[in-house]
């Protein structure tokens, strides 16, 4: 039951993904962590969403700006470090409660503030985004809304937007997946789930892609931003 589990939520965050262009990792650890250990759900995560950013970035690595990846990609390898050592030492409690306020903050950024905060695509910028990237991939494996806002006034073409984005997040999932087998944080259900997610990854992206050109996009995202804000709230008072 917990592999259909898994599969069924994965079919969901890469469906989300797929038509709307973020919201995979949101999705499933959101839910994930009700049921599975909090660091079983981080690897899992990690593991399907590298498949689905390589996957995504063959279409387009000829458009990868490397130099535009050094700054942030650089500083994440050091804060993802960080962000471990921090969520290796704590309880999963704290960590489900962290991550509920986690995505209640996001959700906030994207309801209200998301079309208002623009940043120059400055070094200092991409230091800043890149370390809270970082350090979230870490503790939560959420790293993208800091590095997208940073990407997205960096690049007008979205081709190089897009093959720039997913190479950053595939630089520091293979970085935090070496890390976490070193940990050993990679256990015989971390591989069940990991195939189980991929089974419904594939699925889910199958189908987001083919409805995608006939979404209402902005109420597809309206609506995982509620979500995002009710599964935060409800993971912060649970635990």
């Amino acid at each position: 039951m917990t592999l259909v589990l898994v599969a069924l939520i994965s079919v969901a965050g890469s469906f989300v993904q797929a038509s709307t262009g973020f919201g995979y990792a949101v999705t499933v650890m959101a839910l994930w962590p009700l049921f599975l250990p909090y660091k079983t759900a981080l690897v899992v995560e990690l593991a399907a969403a590298l498949v689905l950013c390589v996957v995504i970035a063959a279409r387009y690595w000829r458009f990868v700006n490397w130099r535009q990846l050094l700054v942030p990609g650089s500083v994440a390898l050091v804060t993802n470090w960080l962000g471990l050592q921090i969520m290796s030492g704590t309880s999963d409690t704290v960590l489900r409660r962290l991550l509920g306020g986690a995505l209640m903050v996001l959700a906030v950024y994207f309801l209200a503030f998301s079309e208002k905060l623009k940043i120059r695509p400055t070094v200092a910028a991409g230091l800043i985004t890149g370390a809270v990237a970082g350090l979230s991939a870490g503790m939560f494996s959420i790293g993208g809304p800091p590095i997208v806002i940073y990407y997205l006034a960096a690049f007008k073409d979205k081709r190089e937007y897009t093959a720039t984005t997913q190479m950053f997040f595939i630089l520091i999932s293979v970085w935090l997946l070496v890390m976490h087998v070193f940990m050993g944080n990679v256990n015989a259900q971390v591989i069940a789930c990991s195939g189980a997610a991929l089974a419904g990854l594939g699925i889910g992206t199958a189908a987001g892609l083919a409805v995608f050109k006939t979404l209402p996009m902005k109420r597809i995202k309206l609506l995982v931003y509620l979500f995002m804000l009710v599964m935060g709230l409800y993971i912060l008072i649970v635990g």
